[in-house]
């Protein structure tokens, strides 16, 4: 998976750095910039094939010149005045571009977007072709517009800029940098790709537009965790205690976007309604929770950390004293073993990169439920792992109450009656007197008993 496309790559993609989350994040303590300098990256773009934009086969930016966004009656593809195409250096790369520069914030736009789309093309195990290739064979990338805003639709992504608090642009928080935003966006894409839309009129489509918010945060936490540097962050703070109340405390403090967020959530089925980013939240506490589970069952098959340590954390006990004992003994685990935990949440963070993979692959957008979504992914890991993670997936669902509605057919229980059969008194055999079953024949729409 993943951990063999960076190797892959090294020697052959194009290189360029962004930042894994917006570069205005301070530390907790105000000290200075949580993520001071961008991070390399490489996408699986060659040099040799690589365009001035920058852009390839599947997308490219334009960074339009007074654009107004688009809307219902203006579309893709955009006709008007831009900037001229960015360049790369002699040998092909853009990782030479000033991160002060308007050029660093269109680069970012496509690096992010290429990045997670070659992450995710990889956990599927082929090309994900646009939902929009009927139209247009390239996704439209448009990275400064003068707006407060920003949005994804079909063809395009366009993005502006954060608002300052007084509701107008804030020109130092371009959209464009932000990875988890982009990523989120593609997210949506992607399902639109891969498992489309209800066709029914008739489908509400309550929780396919849960699993689409859910799955564009997914998609942007599985790419975001590709980032050494947020890995060595997250475990760094959390000594790889993630499902405890401390562990939500300081995850809290990584990051002021809402996919990082929503991942650690205590919502229920019972705390939500029908908006999508509610309904969202207890899938994607669920999935997130299973793939936490995963990294400390590893832990666990590696001695790092024994079972009675994990049950506890998993339970999250009720009082102070329990959280700090807790905390205390991932603290002493994780100390001179960081190379290990890291190891382990890259395997979990591939594994459910996997598992989505081939769960969204399989799923029928129509007359979508959780509960249906739950099956699937126990069908994707009897897949992936013989079913090797089964019970952990049961029990994250069923502590988020994702299970059939109460008036389900599934639930609906068939009687012998219901079933067209009677029981009836048998013959004695050889061993003991047995009340068989036998279909009742009818005769003139009447039922009756047939005697053996």
């Amino acid at each position: 998976m993943s951990l063999e496309l960076d190797r892959r790559l090294a020697d052959v993609g194009t290189r360029f750095r962004i930042f894994p989350q917006p570069r205005f994040l301070q530390k907790a303590d105000g000290s200075g910039p949580l993520f001071p300098e961008p991070e390399p990256v490489v996408v699986s773009v060659e040099p040799s094939v690589m365009r001035p934009g920058p852009g390839d086969d599947r997308m490219f930016v334009i960074d339009a010149i007074g654009k107004l966004p688009y809307n219902n009656f203006f579309r893709p593809p955009f006709r008007g005045d831009a900037r001229p195409p960015i360049q790369p250096n002699g040998d092909g790369h853009f990782d030479h571009l000033d991160p002060a520069s308007r050029e660093f914030s269109a680069a970012t736009m496509y690096a992010t977007v290429r990045r997670v789309l070659d992450i995710w093309e990889d956990y599927f195990g082929h090309t994900i072709h646009w939902h929009f290739e009927s139209d247009f064979d390239r996704l439209e990338l448009i990275p400064l517009i003068e707006w407060n805003n920003a949005q994804s639709g079909y063809g395009f992504l366009e993005f502006g800029f954060g608002r300052s608090p007084n509701g107008t642009i804030d020109h130092t928080r371009p959209f464009c940098e932000n990875f988890d935003v982009l990523a989120h966006e593609l997210g949506h894409s992607i399902i639109f790709a891969e498992v489309g839309v209800p066709a029914s009129p008739f489908d509400e489509g309550i929780d396919y537009g849960g699993m689409h918010e859910s799955a564009g945060d997914l998609v942007a936490i599985v790419a975001s965790l590709h980032f050494h540097s947020l890995v060595d962050h997250l475990l760094e703070a959390t000594k790889g205690n993630l499902l405890t109340i401390n562990g939500l405390d300081r995850v809290g403090e990584l990051s002021d976007s809402r996919e990082i967020r929503v991942a650690f959530n205590g919502m229920r089925m019972s705390d939500i309604g029908d908006e999508p980013h509610d309904r969202s939240l207890p899938l994607t506490g669920a999935i997130f929770d299973t793939m936490v589970e995963v990294f400390q069952h590893d832990l666990v098959a590696k001695k790092l950390i024994n079972d009675d340590l994990r049950i506890r954390s998993t339970n999250l006990p009720g009082t102070a004293q329990d959280l700090d004992e807790i905390q205390a003994e991932f603290t002493a685990a994780y100390t001179g073993n960081e190379g290990a935990f890291k190891d382990s949440l890259l395997r979990a963070r591939d594994y459910l990169g996997r598992l989505l993979a081939v769960t969204w692959g399989s799923i029928s957008p129509d007359f979508l439920t959780y509960h249906g979504m739950l099956r699937a992914i126990l069908e994707a890991d009897r897949e992936i792992t013989g079913g090797e993670n089964a019970q952990i997936i049961r029990e994250c669902f069923a502590w988020r109450e994702i299970a059939p509605v109460p008036t389900s057919m599934l639930l609906r229980p068939h009687t012998l009656t219901s079933c067209g059969f009677q029981a009836v008194e048998g013959r004695a055999t050889s061993t003991s007197h047995r009340d068989r079953l036998v279909p009742a024949p009818r005769t003139n729409g009447s039922a009756v008993t047939a005697r053996l």
